[in-house]
C-alpha cells in the first residue's frame, strides 16, 4: 500500500516537473526578454571588487551585453570577435557577464580567450534570470535610451553579422 501511494506521488511529481519544464522553454525566455521595453537595470562586480558596472549609468551609449560561461565552447569563439567589434567601435560599451559559479574557472577562461574584455560576475545568475537567458552565449543590445532592442541566443557567423548590423544601426540613430 505504501509502495502504491509512493508510486502515485512520484508520478504526480514527475508530471508536475514535466509541465514546469514546458513552461521554461525558449518561448518563455523571449517573453521575459522585454524587447522594445527598458532593459532591466543591474549592477554587477567584476573580478576585482573596485570594478563594477551599472547598466543605467551607461545610458547614452549603445550597450552589448553578452552572457558567457567557461564551459561554453561557442563562447570561446565569440569572445575575441566581441573584443574586435569593441575595438572597431569604441562608442559601444561591452558588458561581458560570466554566469560561472567558480570564479577561478571564469577568470582563467577570460584571461586565456580574451583578456581585453572587462568581465562581470553573475554567480547567482540573477541578471541572467532578469534577461531570460537559457542558452550560452546569449547577447542583448540596448540602445542609447536604455531600451532593449535586440536579442541573440547561441552563436554563429550569421548571428554575429546580425549583431554588427544592429549595433551600427543603433550607433547611427
Amino acid at each position: 500500500m505504501i509502495r502504491s501511494t509512493h508510486s502515485s506521488g512520484s508520478r504526480l511529481v514527475a508530471t508536475a516537473l514535466f509541465v514546469l519544464t514546458l513552461c521554461a522553454l525558449p518561448g518563455s525566455a523571449r517573453d521575459k526578454s522585454g524587447l522594445g521595453k527598458p532593459a532591466p537595470d543591474f549592477s554587477l562586480t567584476g573580478f576585482s571588487p573596485e570594478d563594477t558596472v551599472t547598466l543605467s549609468k551607461l545610458r547614452g551609449r549603445v550597450v552589448l551585453i553578452d552572457f558567457w560561461a567557461s564551459w561554453c565552447m561557442p563562447c570561446r569563439q565569440l569572445m575575441p570577435r566581441i573584443a574586435d567589434i569593441k575595438t572597431r567601435n569604441p562608442d559601444i560599451e561591452v558588458v561581458a557577464i560570466s554566469v560561472d559559479i567558480d570564479r577561478d574557472k571564469a577568470l582563467t577562461f577570460i584571461r586565456s580567450v580574451e583578456p581585453g574584455l572587462r568581465p562581470m560576475q553573475d554567480t547567482a545568475q540573477k541578471v541572467a534570470d532578469l534577461y531570460g537567458v537559457k542558452l550560452m552565449p546569449s547577447s542583448f543590445i540596448v540602445d542609447r535610451q536604455g531600451v532593449l532592442r535586440f536579442r541573440h541566443d547561441g552563436y554563429g557567423v550569421k548571428s554575429l553579422a546580425a549583431v554588427e548590423r544592429q549595433l551600427q544601426l543603433l550607433l547611427n540613430e
